[in-house]
């Protein structure tokens, strides 16, 4: 799953409320080269927990994340030595605090002592006085007592005072010092997890934070990034727990993008009614929070949040007012993008037709028109547009992607080879998977184009554009595939098994993942289990089977596992029947805890068996399969908010 945009943000904004101490002390820190200034900062106290911080905030902000996260570990690793030198340095300006009070306290003391020796000779001579007067009665015993007074006046001003270190005051001191270094430590752990986020480490990030969490409970928010990572990374059982602890914690206010991701987690497991649940309740919070002073920028705020999830059609309605308020170009250039993401295609177009194009842009407002003329279908109009984007101008995706879908497919082949690979950011994976397609789709690779798609689609199942452009996919397939199945059907009644898989496979492989797919697949697969020996691997499918199969003998973690998926997935694409590959996709799918996917390849490969001693085992592994699916989403549904 993608990062969400908001999600970032908030982690960005806690990584800078940890370094404000820092930046105060060093206002340096704020200048443009902060990354050597931090370095030389650390370098000139390498035991300062807070300069190695400041140093991974710096790397963090220039994306160097890798780097970051080793800062930020460095923090963590020195913070004991350093909070305790800290300490030191506490008590022995306490200490000198304490010796300057102790002289002032002498010096009043003596002060003191001088007034009552002075009171005392008066004293004395107002006794000396009073013997020579006529004795009144009573008179004696008070002199004496007076001259006792003063005389215990000045042994109390010769008793020194000591600072006790257990005194009430000190104590408090020591409980709120342990406070501070429990939500310091706290922070550097969610600067670490906030780094591995973003690296898509989200095993490791999950671990930060929950160390972040177990040092400062009071940090709510934790929960919230720790179900982050766990989304991320589709364990959605324990995400939606953690999501529904942060709901029962949490301020109201939080709750509408909490909730938000949780309409998300249960759309990618088809799970409709609950989907609508947890927007509804989304709404009803973000009202609750809005109360009488909603107002078009209110709702705004609500329809990014709602974007920002993938749920692009369902903000459009909260856009459209804060639209007709605001006239720049600024506004109408991303209200025309949120049309376009929500499948209102003409639409944006109008308003990008009417904005016109702006050397500011560098094409990105041509490369709109272009992708919505292909959505038309008017591909060659679209690569004439593509055409006019100069690819050099910009870095960006959508530059590369209009270079390819001019025909520069070889120009463009590492640009796309990094994507088709998983090497791409994870971040815009959905959107360059899409890109990709369309790339294929223009240069008429209907099984590239489809398994980009699907792809697209998997990760982001609200971006209508890949919806749409799966449609044409499908229409483009339809009549060939129609009659290739007849065909196959009339080569199986006549026991000619081997040309009706051949020609299934060939048309299967342009064909986008989805319930037609699989249905046509276990239908086809039949007709293998009918044949002496299976078809061999196509030329194209080899090649990446024998990668994925090199990738799971040596995987050794889940990365491992994921990347050996994908190498599975482009075999399939050009070997839709083959049962080997079925067989390893259902194991690497199981592996993944991803049991929907794991039950239907393996039904695929029991379909190409039927008849032979291994139906029985595989029969064996589609019940297992069926009961983890059941017990996940039993507990899906007992960890979702009531």
């Amino acid at each position: 799953m993608r990062i969400k945009v908001l999600c970032t943000v908030s982690l960005l904004s806690t990584i800078l409320f940890v370094v404000a101490s820092s930046a105060e002390q060093n206002p340096q820190n704020a200048s443009a080269n902060a990354i050597d200034l931090s370095r030389a900062n650390l370098a000139a106290n390498p035991l300062s927990w807070r300069m190695a911080n400041a140093l991974g905030v710096a790397l963090f902000q220039a994306h160097r994340y890798s780097e970051a996260a080793d800062a930020f570990e460095h923090a963590i690793a020195i913070y004991p030595i350093s909070s305790a030198s800290e300490t030191e340095e506490q008590i022995k300006e306490a200490r000198q605090a304490a010796f300057k009070a102790q002289q002032e306290s002498e010096r009043k003391m003596k002060e003191q002592q001088e007034e009552a020796k002075q009171k005392m000779m008066e004293q004395q001579m107002l006794s000396g006085m009073l013997s020579m007067m006529p004795m009144m009665p009573g008179a004696g015993a008070g002199t004496m007592m007076m001259s006792q007074m003063g005389q215990t006046m000045v042994n109390m001003a010769y008793t020194p005072g000591e600072i006790s270190m257990s005194s009430g005051g000190m104590m408090s001191e020591v409980e709120t010092s342990q406070v501070i270094k429990a939500r310091e430590l706290a922070r550097l752990y969610e600067n670490l997890g906030q780094a591995r986020l973003a690296l898509w480490e989200n095993s490791a990030a999950f671990d930060a934070f929950r160390q972040a969490y177990a040092t400062d409970a009071s940090r709510i928010d934790t929960l919230f990034l720790e179900a982050s990572a766990l989304q991320r990374d589709e364990d959605f059982p324990n995400a939606l727990r953690f999501y529904s602890r942060y709901l029962v914690l949490s301020p109201i206010p939080k709750h509408p993008v909490a909730w938000l991701e949780i309409a998300e987690i249960c759309r990618s497991l088809g799970m409709e009614k609950e989907v609508q649940i947890a927007l509804s309740a989304a709404r009803k919070d973000w009202d609750q929070v809005v109360g009488q002073a909603k107002t078009p920028n209110t709702d705004y705020s609500f329809s990014r949040i709602l974007s920002a999830s993938g749920f692009y059609k369902e903000a459009i309605p909260y856009m459209e007012q804060w639209i007709k308020n605001s006239n720049s170009e600024a506004t109408r250039k991303e209200w025309a993008i949120e049309l376009f993401r929500a499948g209102k295609l003409d639409e944006a177009k109008k308003i990008i037709q009417a904005m016109g194009s702006s050397s500011s842009d560098n094409g990105f407002s041509t490369y709109f028109l272009g992708v919505i003329e292909l959505h038309q279908g008017k591909i060659e109009q679209a690569k004439k547009t593509f055409g006019s984007i100069d690819n050099k101008s910009s870095s960006s995706g959508f530059a590369a992607a209009a270079y390819a879908l001019c025909g520069h497919i070889d120009e463009s082949k590492e640009w796309m080879e990094e994507i088709e690979n998983g090497l791409a950011s994870p971040d815009k994976a959905d959107i360059d998977y899409y890109r990709l397609a369309c790339v294929w789709f223009a240069n008429n690779n209907l099984p590239r184009a489809a398994e980009c798609v699907s792809r697209s689609l998997a990760l982001q199942p609200g971006f209508v554009p890949a919806s749409i452009l799966k449609e044409q996919i499908l229409k483009s397939v339809a009549e060939n595939l129609k009659s290739a199945q007849a065909e196959a059907d009339q080569s199986a009644a006549k026991g000619d098994f081997a040309s009706a898989v051949k020609l299934m496979n060939a048309v299967l492989s342009e064909l986008p993942s989805g319930e037609l797919y699989n249905t046509l697949t276990i239908k086809n697969m039949a007709y293998i289990a009918k044949m002496q020996n299976p078809p061999r691997l196509s030329k194209e499918a080899q090649p990446y089977y024998l990668r994925g199969q090199a990738i799971l003998k040596n995987a050794q973690n889940a990365q491992d596992i994921k990347n050996a998926l994908i190498q599975y997935q482009w075999a399939l694409r050009y070997a839709p029947l083959s049962p080997d590959i079925h067989l390893s996709l259902s194991s690497v799918y199981a592996s993944l805890k991803q049991y929907r996917e794991a039950l239907f390849h393996i039904q695929a490969y029991m379909a190409a068996i039927q008849g032979t001693d291994k139906v029985d085992l595989a029969i064996e592994r589609y019940y297992e399969l069926q009961y983890l699916l059941d017990n996940e989403q039993n507990e899906i549904r007992k960890s979702l908010p009531n």
